[in-house]
């Protein structure tokens, strides 16, 4: 299917309910059709086309109150000739790597990784991408803070009546527990659909559907895991993604960081060690918007300066799912346990 095919397969309404479904993620069909003022079986019967097709889809993530049981680390990858489909599809099928993305510029790939310790990064590096044939030459830094993240991104979709009517009710953070391996499976289970009816969630984890209910309601408001919503960038309106490097002096690093953290564009905003110590992912409507962005950013925060940049060519894996050159999800690979380790 044709980029143009893929973009005339979505309408308006179809945006508005993966918007709605940002928002929130696990709410009913009767709550997403009242707000989009659908009728929940057509809302449902949109979404199941929209699943199916790899074009939308929920899955469930580490929470923020977990970030410090690991560390991040962000390697770019300068492949062979010939061989960068082969090192990033490789790379791709290893659960503790998040993302894979094709980029422009000397390093043709970019993936992100986490493990509990620099030390097990230092692991992978040695015993996994060192010793792949196609492998040239590889550099990391560690995530130092993370400011935004892509499950913060949101279509601008709905009006504002639809927002005020799917906003969540907020709720005080429960008393934290310890993570057993029946939470494991919750966890485990919504990264490959997380929309997964509590019927199904209960049989597939062997419990029953009320302490399945429990459960998940004691870890997202925990925020030991987190839902998000993703959708195929080519339908997005927004199917560029620019990489840009800047470097930020230290006093300044966080006030900078948290200032670009609320725009809009930006996907992911973060910390890094080394002297370009700052990541910016974004999307934009088209590449000439890159050279604007930039300008803008460099105005409106002084002390920062771009260092380098790169176009995202192809995002081959994403937060576990696998995605085909148009971004739709063709695949998933299930998470490791290390990642929500029992504690």
């Amino acid at each position: 299917m044709s980029t143009d095919s893929v973009q005339d397969s979505v309408d308006e309404v179809d945006l508005a309910l993966i918007n709605a479904v940002q928002v929130r993620p696990r709410a009913s069909w009767s709550t997403l059709g009242r707000a989009l003022e659908l009728d929940p079986a057509t809302a449902a019967r949109r979404w199941e086309r929209l699943h199916a097709a790899g074009l939308a889809w929920v899955t469930c993530v580490v929470g923020p109150a977990r970030h410090t049981d690991f560390c991040m680390a962000y390697v770019e990858i300068g492949c062979a000739p010939g061989q960068l489909d082969a090192v990033a599809n490789t790379l791709a099928a290893h659960r503790i790597v998040r993302y894979v993305h094709q980029l422009s510029g000397p390093y043709g790939l970019l993936i992100v990784l986490a493990r509990r310790s620099p030390a097990l990064i230092s692991e992978f590096l040695r015993d996994t991408v060192d010793p792949l044939p196609g492998v040239r030459s590889w550099q990391a830094e560690l995530r130092t803070v993370g400011y935004s993240e892509a499950s913060s991104w949101r279509l601008r979709s709905l009006s504002p009546a639809q927002r005020h009517a799917l906003d969540p009710v907020r709720k005080d953070t429960a008393a934290p527990t310890r993570i057993d391996a029946t939470d494991q499976r919750i966890y485990r289970l919504l990264h490959e659909d997380g929309r997964m009816p509590f019927t199904e969630l209960a049989g597939r984890a062997e419990i029953s559907e009320p302490t399945a209910r429990r459960r998940l309601n004691r870890l997202l408001d925990n925020r030991y895991l987190r839902l998000r919503c993703d959708m195929a960038q080519s339908i997005s309106g927004y199917p560029v993604t620019a990489v840009i490097r800047a470097s930020v002096t230290p006093e300044r690093l966080d006030e900078v960081a948290r200032s670009l953290a609320a725009w809009a564009q930006l996907r992911l905003c973060c910390a890094l060690t080394g002297e370009r110590n700052l990541l910016l992912m974004v999307w934009l409507r088209a590449l000439h918007e890159l050279p604007r962005f930039e300008a803008e950013i460099t105005e409106r925060t002084p002390g920062l300066r771009i260092v380098d940049r790169a176009t995202c060519l192809h995002t081959v894996k994403q937060m576990g799912r696998l995605l085909d050159i148009e971004g739709r999800s063709i695949g998933n690979v299930p998470p490791d346990q290390e990642s929500f380790p029992v504690r």
